[in-house]
């Protein structure tokens, strides 16, 4: 739960995880009424003549502001979000990088990151966007059990290279997911249960500080800063390279269930007695409702459901005998579960990878039981009637919560039933989404959990949201000391 002591840095309590005062951004401005540093105060007018004295010097690209594919460049993941930078980079070495820092300390910009635009909340006025595309290398040390990939590599192809060693990374389960936004921002793995939270799989960090010095971070050269790159993102440099532990993984079941919503009390219910009883078991329990469209399988068009996803590291046998307990309660309208290797986990999950409008919300809630199935199942339905499309619960426990390892790590152990999070896709215009949302925002209130991870939160909300006042607080000394003059920024800053 969270901390009482009050940060410097922390919002008021109604306008954090489970409040009322913002059920979602206004998008395309900050919160705060306009351009600020991580430090709240209001940017000094910016140098155009910078940008496009960089445009000279890179040996990759930027786009500014009123260039014909600025549009283009400019789009995040969530088409909801208009964020405007003053221009997007794309850097094709090191040197281009440390270029762009110095432009934009010369010309009063901040920088951020984005590498294909998750995360991204719209307060980008005065910042220069790095996308990290051209740092794609890959590599896999099957020895060490090591995976070393640049800034601009997605989960995806990562996995794919996995295939055929054994091992596996903790991976999210969208594909369009990048190593290091997943990782550095305290991101979960459906292989969390079994081996933690990916953010303390972290060996090593190679960025680019605020200065422009080109740095190389493990737990002996700075272990306060490589602390705080376990799970608090990009506030501290521009990230070029990182490097993760792997782990053991030759034999995978996973897939989803689908069940009609007339079983769905009954049928999370026992997913939610499945997570306690096998705590190494990848869950993800929720509610979906599927539009009547031609697109959308006939099993499922048309239809609300309750959804179990799981993932087993292990034989086949033995997953299949954990579906059974749910199948056992009710006959399933869709069945995915299926043996395969880690490149294919993409495939298995099946998530969309397009971008899309939407508005989300999301935190941490406590104990899981049949209780909490029977409130999660009506608030779904409340919000349902609004144009909630879906909602879904990542169980934690198992590795998640073992303090082994964890004083190293922004993301310390976990205590929580599991992390929510809920979604409206922003299609239709009629639709009301904080209506919508706000069935989920008083749940999560009466059943909050302890300290969630940044990438389980909404739009909106900051690292405060999810850590304690300490932990910002320490977050906050390690970013006075490397970026004194708040240059690098975040997507979701301290608070």
């Amino acid at each position: 739960m969270r901390m009482a002591r009050p940060s410097p840095y922390a919002r008021p309590a109604a306008d954090r995880q489970g409040g009322t005062a913002h059920p979602f951004p206004t998008v395309g401005g900050g919160r705060y009424g306009g351009p600020r540093t991580e430090w709240g105060m209001t940017m000094s007018v910016s140098d155009r003549a910078a940008l496009e004295r960089l445009r000279s010097d890179l040996h990759g690209t930027i786009v500014l502001e009123g260039d014909p594919d600025y549009d283009t460049a400019r789009q995040p993941w969530n088409l909801a979000v208009d964020q405007r930078p003053a221009a997007v980079a794309t850097p094709a070495d090191v040197a281009d990088v440390q270029a762009i820092i110095a432009a934009a300390r010369e010309g009063g910009y901040g920088v951020t990151t984005q590498p294909n635009g998750h995360g991204a909340g719209g307060d980008l006025a005065g910042v220069i966007l790095i996308r990290p595309s051209r740092f794609d290398e890959i590599v896999v040390d099957t020895e060490a059990r090591l995976l070393r990939v640049g800034a601009g590599v997605n989960w995806g192809r990562a996995l794919e290279r996995l295939d055929g060693t054994g091992l596996i990374g903790l991976a999210g389960s969208n594909p369009e997911v990048n190593v290091v936004g997943l990782t550095i921002n305290g991101g979960q793995s459906m292989f969390s249960r079994r081996y933690g939270i990916p953010a303390r799989s972290i060996v090593a960090v190679e960025l680019v500080d605020a200065a422009g010095d080109v740095r190389r971070v493990t737990d002996s050269d700075d272990a306060e800063l490589a602390w705080a790159l376990r799970g608090g993102g990009g506030l501290f440099g521009v990230i070029t390279a990182i490097e993760l532990a792997l782990y053991p993984g030759d034999a995978l079941l996973g897939g989803s269930l689908a069940f009609p919503a007339r079983n769905a009390v009954d049928v999370i219910s026992a997913a939610f007695e499945l997570g306690r009883d096998v705590p190494e078991l990848g869950l993800d329990v929720g509610m979906m409702q599927f539009p009547d469209m031609p697109l959308v399988p006939p099993p499922l068009r048309g239809q609300t459901v309750a959804t179990v996803a799981l993932v087993h590291v292990g034989d086949e046998a033995t997953g299949r005998s954990y579906a059974d307990r749910l199948i056992s309660v009710a006959e399933p309208i869709a069945d995915t579960l299926t043996v395969f290797t880690i490149g294919s986990l993409a495939a298995v999950a099946a998530e969309p990878v397009d971008p899309m409008p939407n508005a989300d919300f999301g935190g941490a809630v406590d104990t899981l039981d049949a209780a909490f199935a029977r409130e999660f199942v009506d608030a779904f339905l409340a919000g349902a009637g609004h144009g909630l499309m879906r909602c879904s619960v990542r169980t934690l426990g198992g590795a998640i919560a073992d303090d082994l390892g964890a004083e190293s790590s922004v993301v310390g152990a976990v205590h929580a039933g599991g992390f929510l999070n809920a979604g409206v896709l922003l299609m239709d215009p009629s639709l009301d989404p904080v209506a919508a949302l706000q069935p989920m925002r008083d749940l999560v209130a009466r059943h909050r959990g302890d300290t969630t991870v940044p990438t389980f939160l909404g739009l909106g909300t900051t690292l405060a949201d999810a850590y304690s006042a300490e932990v910002v607080d320490r977050l906050a000394a390690v970013k006075r000391r490397v970026d004194p003059d708040g240059i690098i920024r975040s997507n979701r800053p301290l608070a």
